[in-house]
């Protein structure tokens, strides 16, 4: 097999990281490592610092043989603004320039690059350049088709959703020119919904690749699932985390509800345990030896998203454990399931999660789909079956692939 030298070009890099986003940059750099391929990982910590005040909790950089260049930053949180405001950092270019003529990558993968700015994609001359759309940051200032931060946009007003939002708007975004992706070969969407969203923005061809977890459990075993529900990520009005706890409110016997993990409405959660509100159990962040237990023995992961969620990673490490997915009919999400054979889907309302828990529960298929959830991830999540189609994109095989895997236009 020929090796070849990678260059994954992201804003946040683990530990420097708030999301999904950044752990699929990491997985897949070690995947294409132990492949025998040279990986470098180029990354800010200055945005981490924009978004999160200090190091990060474990500042401890895991390398894992691959080569991380962490983007210097002089200015310090400057940078990263300058890049969202103007489009552009001429440190982070001038940075990017220089590792792109010192390691001499064969591919360039640019994966979330918001807070780097455009300067990045100006300076490719390799093989191949790929681009993967973890959220809609081609489309969409805020990146996530939120409007308002409320609901799902419904018509584009982009500068007064800026300002609502309370962000800066960002004028270089009213020329067309940088939409085009001239520089980048192709876009890989996690999802059918997302190749769907951001067709129209791009010229370059888009291929659908499902996203992929490690396998933590190789030998496929499912386990019999005890008395909760699963909860997994932000807590953020944007997630349906209120949604998901008021449904447990309304009739607290039928909906024990674990959630893990930090954000925004992680006091009112708290509050609503602490009162017994609802039968909730807010845990914040746990280890990864807990997490794997929670997710071996919960009834489904549940992920009640509001906004246009793209391919969670926290539904694929579920589906690996034969955990099923109960999820909102919104982005992605129902694809994870499936066409059904691995969970069922809800509208993110209170009234619509009780009513679907309840007919999951008469039917039995807190049981009945742990092997179809395993078998879903076998299929269309394990690292081998992504880094096959992975590697046919990179080598060349992108027109045949691009014909069976995107969606029609």
């Amino acid at each position: 097999m020929e090796t070849l030298r990678f260059l994954m070009v992201s804003t946040f890099y683990p530990p420097y990281h708030l999301g999904g986003d950044a752990t699929h940059v990491q997985y897949l750099a070690q995947a294409l490592s132990e492949r025998g391929h040279e990986v470098h990982v180029e990354f800010s910590p200055a945005a981490y610092n924009l978004k999160r005040k200090g190091d990060p909790a474990s500042a401890t950089i895991e390398h894992d043989g691959i080569r991380l260049h962490p983007i210097p930053s002089p200015y310090g949180r400057m940078q990263p603004i300058a890049a969202h405001v103007l489009g552009r950092s001429k440190s982070v270019t001038r940075f990017h320039e220089d590792l792109m003529k010192r390691i001499r990558p064969d591919v360039v993968h640019f994966h979330n690059i918001s807070l780097l700015g455009l300067g990045v994609l100006g300076q490719t001359h390799t093989p191949r350049t790929l681009y993967t759309a973890h959220d809609y940051w081609i489309r969409c200032p805020r990146s996530d088709l939120f409007k308002y931060g409320r609901y799902p946009c419904d018509a584009p007003t982009c500068t007064r959703c800026a300002l609502v939002s309370r962000r800066p708007p960002q004028v270089w975004r009213t020329e067309r020119a940088w939409r085009d992706f001239r520089k980048v070969d192709c876009v890989i969407a996690p999802s059918r919904f997302m190749a769907e969203a951001i067709e129209q923005e791009v010229t370059c061809p888009i291929v659908h690749i499902p996203n992929f977890a490690p396998d933590q459990n190789p030998d496929g075993p499912t386990w019999e699932p005890r008395d909760y529900y699963l909860y997994v990520g932000d807590h953020h009005v944007r997630k349906g985390v209120m949604e998901l706890a008021h449904a447990a409110s309304m009739r607290p016997e039928a909906l024990s509800v674990v959630f893990v993990g930090h954000g925004r409405d992680e006091r009112r959660l708290r509050g609503l345990q602490e009162k017994k509100l609802a039968d909730i159990d807010v845990k914040g962040w746990v280890s990864p030896l807990e997490l794997t237990r929670l997710y071996r023995k919960a009834r489904a992961l549940i992920i009640p998203s509001l906004w246009h969620d793209n391919s969670p990673l926290v539904g694929i490490e579920a589906l690996s454990w034969g955990t099923p997915l109960l999820v909102s009919r919104r982005g992605g999400l129902e694809e994870l399931t499936s066409g059904g054979e691995a969970g069922s889907s809800f509208e993110p309302r209170a009234a619509d999660i009780l009513s679907t828990l309840d007919g999951f529960e008469e039917e039995g298929l807190p049981q009945r789909l742990r092997e179809p959830a395993r078998r879903a991830y076998e299929a269309h999540h394990d690292p081998d079956v992504y880094l096959e189609e992975y590697m046919s994109v990179t080598e060349g095989g992108m027109e045949s692939l691009q014909e069976a895997k995107a969606p029609s236009r």
